[in-house]
Formats: structure tokens, sequence, C-alpha cells
């Protein structure tokens, strides 16, 4: 009975500690922690904010914090938004491939002391969206007095814009101030304080030993940080330096009208740092490298550099040089260049015009075969005898006499000339009468017009005769003799 009371017992441990099990298999743990600087009244800090998740991917985390406002004034911080009151808000994600999450926090010392950065609260996720439990920390913050023996200096009435200027400039379609807050440990690395004339006055910026200009802008936010310059405009372009070698670094430069390749590299889009730039790839060639335009920061040349997506490093690249085609203005050079061009419409196009002048070669066929065979019904119907058939009987139905030159039948020929000599001589014979009868005619008219002319004037008939062996219808059937005086006109 001892026995399973002990057992049941034992069951019951079990099972209550199968809940508390599963709450907390799927945590992990991580690790918060900061940066314990020093510096000196009136310079500025950097504070380091790292968030370790010992080993897996990390993905989202938020963290919120405090500090004194009267020993810190707020500058900068990627991802960090400050309310001017000592709160501030960090918010980041990693992408899948990091193990931490990490940023830098800008302040300025005003007095003399030590002060501490402390964490109110925050919430953290691995990539794989699994709880993260964080292990807090806090930064402690020395601050020693300033060279001149300075304990404290006043704070900017407005945080993170302390020296920001009225001049607005515009990036890439934000707007920013321009400033002059920065110190000597914001300057980056290779660069010195130096000043240029800019919107009328003199202005600070720095400049690299190749003469690469940088200038400090603040956006709406608070948060400034440096922009490329460029001298020759007066504009700002997005300053990431990324650095090919111990001596050499390069900016990389959005301008893609500066540069020329051949029709083969296609344009795309390259993200570093939260920054996208322009960048080619040779669509024929390798995916592995891309084409960047840049500016080098030791020489401060601009040019052309190769960037390997696998080793994630940068070489000098020439450019292939690019042949420009000469092209022909003529018509048929028009013609070949739009063939060339659209190659598919016009084959699609010329199988069209080839498909219906076949099918316009097969209609009339048909249609001449139809005619023939209509013209073949019509001849047998009306007995038509077809050209070869009446070639053949062509001189039984002749009735010209030169369709019978050659014609072989003699006595037929006879019989032809015979009847054409009878018809000759009787055409003849009338003709000869015809033309009689008209003359008679013609010279009796003649004689009437003279009878009534000459006989009522009583004229003599001395002066000459004129004998004609006509005969008068009207007279007795005698010849007659006519006196006929001439009229001399």
């Amino acid at each position: 009975m001892k026995a399973m009371k002990k057992m049941a017992a034992v069951l019951l441990s079990v099972c209550l500690a199968l809940p508390v099990m599963s709450l907390t298999v799927f945590a992990a743990d991580g690790t918060l922690m900061f940066s314990d600087p020093e510096t000196k009244v009136g310079e500025n800090v950097s504070v380091d904010l790292v968030i370790q998740t010992g080993g897996a991917a990390i993905g989202d985390a938020d963290v919120t914090m405090s500090y004194d406002a009267a020993f810190l004034e707020f500058v900068s911080g990627t991802g960090v938004q400050a309310d001017g009151s000592g709160k501030l808000t960090f918010s980041g994600g990693g992408t899948g491939s990091e193990t931490e999450l990490r940023t830098t926090i800008e302040f300025r010392a005003l007095k003399a002391g030590d002060t501490t950065i402390n964490v109110d609260g925050c919430t953290a996720y691995l990539y794989s969206d699994e709880s993260l439990n964080l292990s807090q920390g806090s930064s402690a913050v020395k601050i020693n007095a300033a060279d001149d023996g300075s304990t404290s200096i006043e704070a900017s009435s407005t945080a993170g814009t302390a020296a920001a200027t009225d001049v607005k400039v515009t990036v890439d379609g934000v707007e920013y101030s321009f400033s002059e807050a920065f110190t000597s440990t914001d300057i980056p690395e290779g660069y010195t304080e130096t000043t240029l004339t800019f919107n009328g006055a003199e202005r600070k910026f720095v400049t690299s030993e190749g003469g690469v200009y940088l200038g400090y802008l603040v956006d709406s936010t608070g948060i400034g940080s440096f922009f490329l310059y460029n001298e020759e405009n007066a504009t700002f372009a997005p300053y990431v330096e990324m650095e090919i070698s111990d001596t050499t670094s390069i900016i990389l430069l959005n301008d893609p009208d500066a540069v020329s390749l051949p029709d083969s590299y296609q344009e795309t889009d390259l993200t570093v740092l939260d920054q996208t730039f322009p960048t080619w790839n040779d669509a024929a060639g390798n995916e592995r490298y891309y084409i960047i335009y840049a500016l080098n920061t030791r020489t401060g040349a601009k040019g052309l550099y190769q960037y390997d997506m696998e080793d994630g490093t940068y070489q000098n690249f020439e450019a292939p040089e690019v042949v420009e085609e000469k092209t022909d203005a003529s018509f048929l050079g028009k013609v070949k260049n739009f063939v060339a061009e659209h190659l598919l419409i016009a084959m699609i196009a010329g199988a069209v015009l080839v498909l219906f002048l076949l099918i316009l070669v097969i209609v009339l066929a048909i249609k001449v075969i139809h005619r023939n065979q209509e013209l073949d019904d019509l001849y047998e119907e009306y007995d038509i005898p077809l050209e070869e058939e009446s070639q053949e009987k062509l001189p039984e139905k002749a009735k010209s006499r030169k369709q019978f030159v050659g014609y072989e039948d003699e006595e037929y020929d006879d019989d032809y000339e015979e009847e054409y000599d009878d018809y000759d001589e009787e055409y003849d014979e009338e003709y000869e009468e015809a033309d009689e009868e008209a003359d008679y005619e013609d010279e009796e008219d003649i004689y009437d017009d003279y009878e009534e002319e000459v006989k009522p004037a009583g004229r003599s008939r001395a002066k000459g005769t004129v004998k004609t062996g006509r005969r008068n219808k009207a007279s007795s059937g005698k010849d007659e003799d006519y006196d006929i005086d001439f009229i001399d006109l």
C-alpha cells in the first residue's frame, strides 16, 4: 500500500513538471550590453549598444532607455529616437545571417561626473520568431573636466540639433538641415576638419587626402550624419565608404548618367548600409560580378569598380569600349535595321504574305478551271466547233477569193474566173451608160439656160457654131445643129 502511494506521488510530480517545461523550452537566452566610455565636458561621446544571441540568427529587438539630461545631451544614433527629456528608444532587426544587433548612440557631455544609461525595458526575438530572454546591462559614463578646467556647459535649446542652421538641403527627396555640431570623434578615419564657403558663409566640413568633402546634415528627428558634398554644384549625396585595401577606400556614387557600358550590361540596384546605389551586371557573363560607380578617397578620381558578390571584394574595372555602329540613313538601310530589330515580326509578316499569295494563286487557278469548264459546256450545248476544228473546215465555208490562194482544185478555179469576168463586163457596160446619160443631161441643162438668155436679146449666131451629135429628147429624132455664142468674160 505504501509502495502504491509512493508511485502515485512520483507520477503526480512528473505531471506537474510537464507544463513548466513546455513554457520554457521555446525561449532562448541572450545578452544586452553597453560600452563604458570616458570623455570631457563639451565633447561628444559615443556609447555602443550590442544585443547578442549566443549563436542563433537574431530577429527584431526594441529597447527603451533613460539617461540623466543634466550630464548628457542626445546628439544622434542609428535606429534611436529621443523625446528630449532623457528617454531613448532603439528599434532594429536582423537579416537572418547576423547573430547580434549593434548601434552607436552619441551624446554631448554637459557636466563633469559619473552618470549611467539604464535599460527600462526590452523585447527581442530570434529570426525564427522564438523569444529571446536578455540579461540586461547598463552603461557607465565618466565625464572629466574640460581642458580649460570648466566642469559644465549649457545644453542646447533643441536636443539633437545643437548647431543646426537654417540652411535646408534635400537628398533623395528627404529634407535635412546643415549642421556644424560634429566633433573630432565624429569625423571618419582619414578625414580632417576644414572650412568651405557654403550658402554665402564659411562653414565646417571634413576632407580627405584625395580632396573628398563631407558635410554634416541633421534630419527632422535630430539624427545627424555625414553626407558626400559636391563642391561644383553645392549638392549632397549619401555617404557610404567601402575599404578595398589597407590604403584605399571608395565612396559609392549614385550617378548612372556618368556610366557608359555596352548594351549587354543591365542596370539594377545594390543596397549597402541601407542605401541604394545603381549597379550593372553583364547578362551574357557571370552573375557573380557587378559593376559600380565610385569615388576613390585617396586619389579623388571617379571610376568603375567590380564587386564580387561571393567574396565581398572590390577591384578596379576597365569598361569595354562601346563601339557605335554606323547606321544607313537610306530607305533600304532603315528597312534592314527594322528587320534586324524586329526579326520575329518580320518573319511572321513574310509568312503571312507568302500564305496570302499562295491562296490568291489557288483561287485564280480554280477560277480559270471553272471558266474553261463553262466554255466547254457552252460549246457542247450550241454545237460550236472548237478552234482546231474550224481551221480544218475553213476551205468549205470560205467566201472570199483570197481564202483560196494555193487551193489545188483547178475546175473550181476556172469556174470562178469565168463568173468573175462576166460580172466585170456587165458592170463596165452599166457604168458607161450611166455616164453618158449624166453628160447628156448636163449639156441639155446648159443649152436650155442659153436659150432663155440669148433668144430674147435677138443676138446673131454668126460668131461661131458648135455642132453636137447628141439627140434632143423633145425633137422628132433628127440631128440638128446649134449655134452657140461664146461670151468673152
